[in-house]
């Protein structure tokens, strides 16, 4: 049925935030944090899996999910002691139960073996527990049984069960037409009634007046229905007529002391959550919604400036009569975009919660200590560009950890710690976003790097590189130091990976690297791939955008010293400070000017300091729409994107950075930027 797709729809999604936060908790119990609400959150999102997959009848993931509760639990009473080995244990089956959610989503098969190798390791740590926690042993088969098992089928045999909603079982999100429909995957066979509605005037909308009774016909073993009812065990009696009990709550729900709330399967409505004495309300909506959306409001953005520009041609008291009306909307129009923009935007912490795990799984596999150490995870960005982040950003750890940091031999007789570090951050720059990995390691291996080069073919013989040059080198397709192939490095593809993926989402990726003490990657993003605030200028006939974070101000050349460098590139001196002097209309390969361009935009590079840019003329600040033009067109070395002005024309939007890699005689920036 189309609403049943609808309800896991949802509950997939909410899997995705749950194992996210289960993942976060987990990393922190690796590392040692012991704190009761550290190990009661992880407790809370397997128990929420494990509830919203018995709704569905995820007969796998329901069975790991309880034993991984099961000894989740143990941890939280005192019972079992956090040892490294069992936070490891927890690490991957959090893993694997993310593995069975991605094939529960996928409409099943066969899971990896790291599922039931780590369900093994729990059912190991859950016996530590005693009998109450380990799985309940099976009773003695029947002749008839093990005649059929002999013959290679399974026994089956009938289980009656008497389940009885308590007083507040819709309250708590439980719906016992879902509950039957997903036992079906267990063997129900039939459903008895008993109890009658009562009148209209009487009838409870909280209270079930009605208790059934389930008949199965499984040959499903015992800890499997008894995983399958305990997510409703608190809000329900649940009784097995042939006098065993499938759950026994601490606590039955009674009409006058109800049980604990346990997490209900998901449902499809906003959900809320209380936050002090408020309630912050939330709604999931579908990306695809939203970006029609904001394309929407994009289109209203450039019809509001082809209004505004055709209002600017006529004369008269029209203009001045509708000069307030148009400021209010433009002002209105702003905020719309703004707005939308932020329903768009994500912390990008869930992509760096990831990474400490994949730190800690190589720091076994390389036989090398190290800690990750991570700083703003709060910083937000388009959530487009977040969930492209994670495999560049894994790429690059591999490289630190693999070719960064030296073993512990080798950092003791370098004077250093023996536990390497590696800094993961991310912030607001203007527009856009920088993230950055940096690790106190050997640094790049210049000579050893520009060898590769030359057997490769990449470096001609003689030919001259600057340091930055070679750095760059490693960003080449195929290029690797690696002298064999192993399941960490030496294939060639990871840094080149991130050049293009990182292009791919119009921003850059430049290296900074100190022999013997570290490497630095940053990461350039644009905060948003819709909309930006930016200012229109004219080279020659052409109109071109300069993203507006990026402009520091605009000077007329005749009041700033301009001085001509041996190279042929000039300098210009600007409030005590000398930047280098770049000619659009070179870079961009337009046709020579008339004359003399007599003004030049201060801009900032962002990671190379600023630089000035001769233009022909200021036509002022503008919000604009923010297209792609490798998408519709193809990437253009110096651009970032395409935008459609208020008289209907198209103007590139320029990539000052890029810019001023082009620029330049020779390349002979402090950073190499990767093209």
């Amino acid at each position: 049925m189309e609403e049943d797709e609808d309800y896991e729809a949802l509950f997939f999604a909410e899997c995705a935030d749950l194992l996210g936060d289960l993942q976060e908790q987990l990393d922190r119990i690796a590392d040692g944090d012991e704190d009761p609400e550290t190990i009661n959150a992880a407790f809370r999102a397997v128990h929420s899996v494990k509830g919203g997959a018995a709704a569905f009848g995820f007969t796998d993931l329901i069975g790991f999910a309880h034993i991984f509760e099961t000894v989740m639990d143990g941890i939280r009473s005192g019972r079992l002691e956090t040892t490294p080995d069992l936070a490891m244990i927890l690490v991957r089956a959090g893993d694997a139960m993310a593995h069975l959610v991605e094939l529960a989503s996928q409409g099943g098969g066969e899971p990896e073996a790291i599922v039931p190798r780590v369900k093994a390791e729990l059912e190991e740590v859950a016996a530590q527990l005693g009998a109450e926690a380990a799985p309940k042993p099976q009773p003695e088969p029947e002749p008839a049984a093990e005649s059929a098992s002999q013959m290679g089928e399974a026994a089956s045999r009938e289980i009656r069960i008497r389940f009885a909603p308590g007083p507040d079982f819709f309250a708590r999100g439980h719906d016992p037409l879902r509950i039957f429909r997903a036992a079906r995957e267990l063997g129900l066979m039939s459903a008895e009634v008993e109890g009658e509605a009562p009148p209209l005037s009487d009838l409870s909308f909280e209270a079930c007046p009605f208790v059934w009774t389930l008949t199965f016909d499984t040959d499903r073993p015992d800890a499997e229905i008894d995983a399958f009812f305990d997510v409703c065990a608190d809000a329900a009696s649940i009784e097995r007529l042939d006098g065993e009990t499938p759950t026994e709550p601490t606590d039955p729900p009674t009409p006058t002391e109800p049980a604990a709330r346990k997490q209900p399967p998901p449902q499809p409505a906003a959900s809320a959550k209380k936050s002090g004495s408020g309630v912050a309300r939330s709604l999931r909506v579908d990306l695809a919604r939203v970006d029609k959306l904001v394309n929407l409001v994009g289109e209203i953005v450039i019809t509001q400036a082809v209004l505004a520009q055709k209002l600017a041609e006529i004369d008269g008291a029209m203009t001045l009569e509708a000069g307030h009306s148009l400021e209010a909307l433009n002002r209105q129009t702003r905020e719309l975009q703004e707005s939308v923009m932020t329903i768009r935007a994500q912390p990008v912490k869930s992509v760096f919660s990831r990474m400490p795990r994949i730190v800690r799984d190589l720091s076994e596999t390389l036989g090398k200590r190290a800690r990750l150490v991570i700083s703003g995870e709060n910083t937000e960005v388009d959530t487009t560009v977040i969930e492209e982040l994670t495999e560049p950003l894994t790429h690059m750890l591999r490289n630190s950890m693999d070719h960064g940091l030296e073993s512990a031999e080798e950092r003791r007789a370098a004077g250093k710690p023996e536990e390497g570090v590696i800094h993961l951050s991310a912030e607001h720059r203007g527009e856009r976003v920088i993230i950055q990995i940096t690790d106190d390691g050997r640094g790049i291996d210049r000579d050893r790097v520009l060898a590769k080069a030359m057997e490769r073919g990449l470096v001609g013989p003689g030919e001259s590189l600057t340091p930055e040059e070679i750095d760059a080198l490693i960003f080449h397709p195929g290029f690797s130091t690696s002298e064999k192939v192993s399941s960490v490095s030496g294939r060639g593809v990871g840094m080149d990976v991130v050049k293009k993926k990182i292009q791919s989402l119009g921003g850059r990726c430049t290296v900074r690297s100190e022999p013997g003490k570290g490497t630095e990657f940053t990461i350039t993003l644009p905060l948003t791939l819709a909309v930006l605030d930016g200012m229109t200028i004219r080279v020659g006939s052409e109109r071109f955008v300069l993203p507006l974070s990026s402009v520091i101000e605009a000077v007329r050349l005749e009041d700033c010293d301009v001085r001509e460098m041996h190279d042929g590139s000039r300098m210009i001196g600007v409030r005590g400070a000398y930047l280098r002097l770049i000619s659009l209309r070179k870079t961009l390969g337009l046709p020579p000017a008339d004359a003399p361009e007599t003004m030049a935009v201060v801009a900032d590079t962002e990671t190379d300091g600023h630089v000035a840019l001769l233009v022909d003329e200021l036509i002022g600040q503008r919000h604009v729409v923010l297209k792609s033009l490798e998408t519709n067109f193809k990437r253009i070395d110096g651009v970032s994107g395409a935008t459609i002005l208020g008289d209907g024309r198209v103007a590139l939007i320029l990539d000052v950075p890029s810019l001023a890699s082009l620029g330049l005689p020779r390349r002979t920036m402090q950073q190499e930027t990767v093209h």
